[in-house]
């Protein structure tokens, strides 16, 4: 079967406490979301699985719009702010909050878990979604931080950043039986041309990193 990874949407600044938590869409991410949603309603898919956050959500709504498939939240693949809220990883860099370089250690613990947990936990939600897809075609809608995860994994690379996917940016990779995977894209963007890309936000590559 065939995996699509979709990031979500750039969140949105400035809203209140509450809000920063678990932020929605601003209105560029809105529009980043759009043409992702417009790019994969011209490819078939069985099923969409989605993370409980409301970015990753609002970032399913147009795809289940165009593609008449039903969002399944799956907490699997919430990422590993669900317990402090959200920070935009760009102004961590930038103030030299020490959480960015915790980060880059793979020390989760400034979020109330750890590198490994968050691992188990995401492995585990996606080879339960392949298990119950054979041989179909499945969209997951999820974070930079589970992607990076996922994908280091299937890669054999250490660590938890080894790029930094870009809003509403996709990849894919082939799960065939026996937990074999394939990685046929990473960090598509091609869909976005025209919208304006500052950095992606939550998950910086460290230097030496994949480039994308």
């Amino acid at each position: 079967m065939e995996l699509t990874l979709v990031r979500h949407g750039e969140p949105v600044r400035g809203a209140d406490a509450q809000a920063r938590f678990d932020p929605g869409l601003s209105e560029r991410g809105r529009a980043e979301v759009r043409r992702v949603a417009e790019f994969l309603a011209g490819e078939h898919h069985d099923a969409v699985y989605v993370s409980p956050l409301r970015r990753a959500r609002e970032t399913a709504e147009p795809i289940a719009e165009l593609t008449g498939l039903q969002p399944v939240v799956e907490d699997g693949l919430a990422e590993f702010d669900r317990k402090v809220g959200y920070t935009h990883f760009e102004d961590l860099r930038d103030s030299g909050d020490p959480r960015y370089a915790a980060y880059l250690a793979a020390d989760l613990s400034p979020w109330e878990t750890d590198a490994e947990t968050f691992r188990r936990e995401i492995l585990a939600a996606v080879d339960g979604i392949v298990e119950r897809h054979p041989g179909q075609r499945v969209l997951l809608v999820t974070h930079g931080g589970v992607e990076n995860v996922f994908l280091a994994a299937l890669l054999d690379i250490p660590g938890m950043a080894f790029h930094a996917p870009a809003y509403a940016s996709i990849s894919r990779v082939l799960a065939g039986s026996g937990g074999r995977r394939t990685l046929i894209s990473i960090n598509e963007t091609g869909h976005l041309r025209g919208i304006r890309a500052e950095g992606s936000g939550e998950q910086p590559a460290p230097a030496g990193s994949v480039s994308r």
